[in-house]
């Protein structure tokens, strides 16, 4: 993967090549820290314990969160891909693009130093305070804006962030030899964070921990979790919240700039008699690929906007409509969450009109505080 700056491309960490040949040379944390567990295609499976009360979580589950450190997580496809402050703005969305990413950790050009994060949401909102809605609706090709504006090409990432946060996302690293049970209670419990960066004692970046990947963690050891994966949604204590709710005859941008505004990252989408018809999302704009085809398409309604990403990108989302009752299970909902990449899940009543969202966040909350 490229290692220079340049258009398109994002960075990938030297400290995440190391860790590579690391894992290549049999040398990970991962052998050294799972003591009590087996691994099965890469995921520790933690052996079960008996007699638990109602809907708590196994001891042994949570104990083996504790002594697994939190950089022995292995990374998705053993890649950290990284930017810096000085990186043009244009640059850095249109690799984020290419390879199919939220957000990409930013660094410091000196001694590649951890700095914070910038994501796609810090990118639109960026471009269209600096163009207007209006001007956006009107082109089918926002690249061919962006070069006719000197003043978009010259902005980088500093521009976007500041020190020490994104506009969206909190700045939460933790430092190697953190117990993995600590950044799940991090993630679990601190609002809006998505992602906790591992950094070493130079505060260079060694992994990065998102609330994807312990879900998928949590799916792949449902079976040693306990009695808490019984639990029925309407028992858990985490989702009494509010959440966003758009309609399909809304324009897509401004779906998007509501998002924003309320510092959230979905939306449910009803459609005129309130029913659950789809769900809004801002992994929805990793579909304005490299060549701005798609932007155009947030001036179309949400609803025509989410059935061109159905017909176009199916590996964005899936397909069908997917919604949970009161009456499912915990299981059943990181069961629907990991099978169909989905960061919420909208609860729906028996009209089929939501009630409530489930997040990655509150499963991960659900868990570690049973």
């Amino acid at each position: 993967m490229a290692t220079k700056s340049g258009a398109h491309e994002l960075r990938s960490s030297p400290q995440a090549k190391k860790a590579r040949t690391a894992k290549a040379a049999g040398e990970t944390s991962n052998k050294a820290s799972i003591k009590t567990a087996k691994v099965e295609d890469g995921q520790p499976q933690v052996t079960a314990m008996e007699g638990l009360t109602e809907f708590a979580t196994d001891p042994a589950f949570l104990h083996n969160l504790i002594r697994l450190k939190a950089e022995s997580l292995p990374l998705s496809d053993g890649k950290i891909f990284v930017c810096q402050r000085t990186d043009k703005v244009v640059d850095v969305w249109q690799g984020l693009i290419k390879h199919g990413f939220l957000a990409v950790p930013v660094l410091q050009k000196t001694r590649n130093k951890y700095y914070g994060f910038v994501d796609l949401a810090d990118i639109m909102k960026f471009v269209v305070h600096t163009f207007g809605a209006t001007k956006l609706e009107q082109i089918e090709d926002v690249w061919e804006l962006i070069r006719g504006e000197e003043y978009f090409q010259k902005r980088t990432v500093n521009d976007i962030m500041r020190y020490p946060l994104s506009n969206r996302n909190p700045f939460h690293p933790v430092t190697r030899g953190y117990s993995l049970h600590h950044v799940c209670e991090v993630l679990a419990r601190e609002k809006g964070l998505q992602r906790v960066p591992v950094i070493n004692e130079d505060r260079q970046l060694v992994n990065i921990i998102t609330l994807s990947r312990l879900v998928a963690f949590i799916y792949h050891n449902l079976e040693a979790l306990g009695n808490v994966r019984s639990k029925p949604v309407s028992r858990m204590r985490c989702i009494a919240q509010e959440f966003l709710t758009v309609s399909e005859s809304d324009k897509a941008l401004d779906a998007f700039n509501r998002m924003s505004e309320k510092n959230v990252y979905g939306a449910a989408v009803v459609d005129a008699e309130g029913k659950l018809s789809g769900s809004l999302s801002v992994r929805d704009l990793k579909a304005i690929q490299v060549d701005g085809r798609m932007f155009w398409r947030l001036a179309d309604n949400v609803k025509v906007f989410l059935d061109r990403l159905k017909a176009d990108f199916e590996a964005i989302r899936p397909r069908h409509l997917v919604s949970v009752k009161q009456e499912d299970t915990l299981e059943h909902v990181v069961r629907e969450l990991e099978r169909n990449k989905l960061h919420r899940i909208f609860v729906v009543d028996k009209d089929h009109k939501p009630i409530n969202v489930i997040t990655l966040q509150d499963i991960l909350y659900e868990i570690i505080s049973g």
